[in-house]
């Protein structure tokens, strides 16, 4: 008989964190909002002639109709009395560092302080921001497994073959990859201190890069890389391929690729016949017997994650010795992508959640929306931190600005349904008229000038570039405030995850009161550095 379980313990309030990211009325309004709603088509003149220059139309961001009236009224007369064009870059800032100026409006400063304290730290760490058992915490270690040796010459043959060092090893890989693959196996070599194992799958392995850093050595791994597309299995092997004739393919490891349903059904099948079989020895008694495979997921996109969690779970959960050493390593990605309705996951976060609001539910709504999960990628404490950044930031929202204008003039003209219009993805542009002819053509059947005709931007009453400068500073404020929503929606779909591992390592296999008499830990860790790009960093391990 085990003993209790041990309660859960989270480094934020987790049923404060669910009331304000998917209960309060405010917090509901504005991430269920779109910035395409930004501008409206007003009447230029108020005036009764009939010339044509009285029933023009122009295009203003206008409080009664746009998002930004969404915002309260004390909030918005801060914001539009900062004029400055230092002050407002000053204040855009702040506002990503998830903080606002003394004099601001007490609500701005306590809505942000909600973001802030109900999402979970980001610095990269190797020590983990939530336990469970929470008794069984431990200290960072150095890791004792020495760096891959890199070799810096070439061989006669590879000379004679025109093969480029630094490409073989490097080939296709990022420097935000690198990164990547160098804290994953760290992070393995690690586990790997606990407990030696010697074979891994890994899910969604694209063109495997982290399937090769974990077969070389020093881990030396026997991975399966699984993936659903042949063209990434195709490209995956032409890697190989490079760094098989730069002698830097797996030596005492091993590398196989397969195309695979990565759905639960299709990972768990992985996990069960890796490793594959070991020929039976009738005079080998005392072989010892193989560790189930570390099953890997990095950044496992959408529904990928929520998959690989259930293949994990179900392929452990009837066979104790393979419960006893289960371990893996998930970061998710894009949960923009994922379906709603696989939210919660565990029992604990759904018995805290409780069913959908009476009108979410006659809207056949799940707990946590499409709209909720479009803010989950959203960083906002990345925006400024370089230069680069910056520039990045208002490279984007300035798009943002053009597609709202851009969704106004179809608004006056008529044209489709606010909101459901099919207008295409538009690439960069530095300038208006270079966004509005290109989203011309790539709207629905394509449009011309006379079906969608350009309408002036402002009040028709005074400097109109300066009202559009103004008008781009709310936009971006609007912008910050809404996506600062993402860091607390994702810690909550982490949270959810980790409970739901919890719950399915217990000994009675996936209840939420199951004892725990494993050494099995399980982890949130923030595997790598946001600096980097790699702003998924936040890894569910069980080791």
């Amino acid at each position: 008989m085990g003993s209790p379980p041990e309660p859960f313990s989270f480094p934020v309030d987790l049923e404060e964190l669910i009331r304000f990211t998917l209960d309060d009325p405010f917090v509901q309004s504005i991430a269920t909002s779109s910035a395409n709603t930004f501008f409206q088509t007003v009447p230029a003149s108020t005036s009764t002639s009939s010339s044509s220059s009285s029933r023009r139309l122009r295009v203003r961001q206008d409080h009664e109709w746009s998002c930004w009236d969404l915002l309260p009224a004390d909030w918005r007369a801060f914001f539009e009395g900062v004029t400055a064009d230092d002050d407002r870059d000053a204040l855009l800032r702040r506002l990503s560092e998830g903080h606002c100026p003394d004099d601001a409006p007490p609500t701005l400063a306590a809505y942000l302080a909600s973001c802030r304290t109900l999402s979970l730290p980001r610095t990269c760490s190797d020590l983990p921001v939530v336990t469970y058992p929470p008794s069984r915490t431990r200290t960072a270690r150095p890791s004792r497994t020495p760096a891959p040796t890199k070799r810096t010459t070439r061989t006669a043959e590879e000379r004679l073959a025109k093969i480029n060092l630094k490409n073989a090893q490097n080939a296709g890989k990022s420097p935000k990859k690198d990164h990547e693959c160098d804290r994953f196996a760290a992070l393995v070599a690690d586990m790997l201190e606990d407990a030696p194992l010697t074979h891994c799958v890994d899910v969604g392995s694209g063109r495997a890069h982290l399937s090769r850093a974990l077969a070389c050595p020093p881990l030396d791994l026997h991975v399966l890389a699984i993936d659903w597309s042949d063209s990434q299995k195709s490209g995956a092997e032409r890697l190989d391929s490079i760094r098989l004739h730069a002698q830097l393919a797996p030596a005492k490891g091993s590398l196989t690729h397969e195309v695979s349903a990565l759905d639960a059904d299709g990972v768990e099948a992985a996990l069960k016949r890796w490793p594959p079989p070991a020929p039976v020895n009738d005079d080998d008694d005392d072989a010892p017997e193989t560790q189930p495979a570390l099953l890997v997921a990095l950044h496992a996109c959408g529904d990928l994650t929520p998959a690989a969690l259930t293949a994990f779970v179900r392929a452990h959960r009837d066979d104790a010795a393979r419960r006893a050493g289960a371990r893996a390593v998930f970061v998710g990605c894009c949960y923009n992508m994922q379906t709603p309705s696989l939210f919660p996951l565990s029992a604990h976060v759904r018995s805290l959640a409780g069913p959908p609001t009476a009108a979410a539910a006659a809207a056949a709504a799940e707990r946590m929306s499409r709209a909720h999960l479009r803010l989950t990628p959203q960083s906002p404490p990345t925006w400024h931190l370089s230069a680069a950044s910056t520039a990045a930031f208002r490279t984007s929202t300035r798009k943002l600005a053009f597609r709202a204008r851009f969704e106004a003039e179809l608004e006056g003209a008529r044209i489709g349904t606010n909101g459901k219009r099919s207008v295409g993805r538009v690439a960069e542009c530095a300038t208006w008229g270079e966004y509005r002819a290109r989203a011309l053509r790539k709207a629905e059947g394509g449009l011309s000038e006379d079906e969608c005709p350009e309408v002036p931007f402002g009040s028709g009453e005074g400097d109109d570039e300066r009202e559009w400068a103004a008008a781009m500073f709310y936009l971006r404020v609007f912008w910050t405030l809404r996506s600062w929503l993402g860091p607390p929606l994702e810690t909550l779909c982490v949270l959810d995850r980790f409970a739901y591992l919890v719950e399915g390592m217990r000994d009675d296999g996936g209840g939420a009161m199951g004892a725990w008499t494993s050494e099995r830990r399980v982890e949130v860790v923030n595997l790598f550095d946001q600096a980097t790009g790699s702003l998924r960093n936040l890894a569910l391990v069980v080791r």
